[in-house]
């Protein structure tokens, strides 16, 4: 019985390292997907391409979810950013999207921090 036990521990040790091994892996192909979306962005921000007056449906289309999309203090503009695997929140380069309160790009820029 104690034999039985045991293993059956073993069995769900096991199944919790292959689960975490997924999800390592699917954080690391998210991680990936950001960064080809902020170099697609990046590139665009400086060939010129995107520009004032495109909408949200037109930016996510062509390169992608931003990373987070936060509204200002009175819901008006909406700022979507962009980053690499290599940048956090607080340090690094990204690329920033400011759309009106009609859905239209007004600002995009890349910062530093």
């Amino acid at each position: 019985m104690l034999l039985a036990f045991a293993s059956d521990c073993r069995a769900e040790g096991l199944d919790s390292l292959i689960e975490l091994g997924r999800s390592q892996a699917e954080m690391q192909k998210q991680y990936a997907e950001e960064t080809r979306a902020f170099e697609k962005v990046k590139k665009g921000i400086g060939a010129g391409a995107i520009a004032k007056g495109q909408t949200k449906d037109a930016i996510k289309t062509k390169y992608g979810e931003p990373v987070i999309a936060v509204k200002d203090s009175n819901g008006k503009r909406e700022k979507w950013i962009y980053k690499p695997e290599a940048s956090s929140f607080f340090k690094g380069i990204r690329a920033a999207l400011v759309f009106t309160e009609e859905g239209l790009l007004d600002e995009a820029r890349l910062e530093e921090r």
